[in-house]
């Protein structure tokens, strides 16, 4: 439901940007306003692309042994797990899913809406009707930031178009109610681009700062319940920091970030 009213919402940016642009009741658009305008569409479309992309990717899934398509005794996996030998182990009983049958690596968890196990798992995004995790969190930043872009830019130029049209008012009439009889169209639009902006802004800055610290939104709301985020004093502590320039560069350039290597050492004892 919500992935289909955020695809809505981009086709409504697309048709009513292109009106406003086009509008053979409101004055010619110069160049400047043109190409923000087009640009907003162009920001709409790549939306919607990005859109389908993390809706239908694989948000970093961990393989079960049933994956392979061969039929497995899930009623005993579980038991049949080496925990001394397990690279993946380190002493974390929440590692294991009874669900899935697997050890998973720290960072991953188990998302209940997909039923399955999700490395670095950040949240399960209602928008995208999809899980925001290793594999597709960049696609998910880049939606989320082109459509900061799309309603703030779709915002200002539907402003500017409607301010330029409304010509000297006489007596008592009010801008306001010639705005709300001659543009209900556009009044909608505005209405509608307010309340994704301040939504969508938001969710871009929460992101960003999620993305330099390189700590999921599963980490923040749970930090309280995971020991690797607790230091030798107790106190909250995040191993896999590595620094601003080095979080943003890796997640730019690789699309995530690792967490093999931390950066400090006593994830094992904490851990257990």
């Amino acid at each position: 439901m919500h992935s289909v009213l955020i695809a809505r919402v981009g086709e409504t940016d697309l048709l009513v940007g292109r009106f406003l642009l086009m509008a053979p009741n409101m004055t010619k658009v110069t160049a400047v306003v043109g190409l923000w305008g087009w640009t907003a569409v162009s920001l709409a479309i790549g939306s919607l692309i990005m859109f389908y992309r993390c809706s239908s990717k694989d948000p970093g899934y961990i393989k079960r042994p049933g994956d392979s398509g061969f039929s497995v005794d899930t009623e005993d996996l579980l038991l049949k797990i080496d925990h001394n030998c397990s690279s993946e182990w380190t002493g974390n009983w929440s590692q294991l899913c009874p669900t899935c049958k697997i050890i998973r690596p720290v960072r991953a968890k188990h998302c209940p809406t997909c039923n399955r196990c999700v490395e670095q798992f950040d949240h399960h995004c209602p928008w995208i009707s999809n899980c925001v995790g290793k594999r597709n969190k960049r696609d998910f930043f880049i939606f989320i930031c082109m459509g900061t872009m799309t309603a703030l830019i779709s915002a200002v130029v539907s402003v500017q178009r409607i301010w330029i049209a409304i010509p000297s008012l006489q007596g008592e009439e009010s801008w306001i109610h010639f705005v709300l009889v001659h543009y209900p169209g556009a009044v909608a639009f505005l209405a509608m681009d307010f309340i994704v902006c301040i939504v969508v802004t938001t969710l871009t800055i929460a992101q960003a700062s999620q993305i330099a610290r390189n700590i999921t939104t599963n980490e923040l709301a749970n930090a309280i319940r995971y020991g690797y985020l607790r230091g030798p004093d107790g106190k909250f502590r995040n191993p896999y920091n590595h620094g601003f320039r080095k979080n943003c560069g890796d997640f730019l350039i690789k699309g995530y970030t690792d967490d093999e290597k931390i950066a400090w050492p006593p994830l094992q004892q904490v851990a257990s």
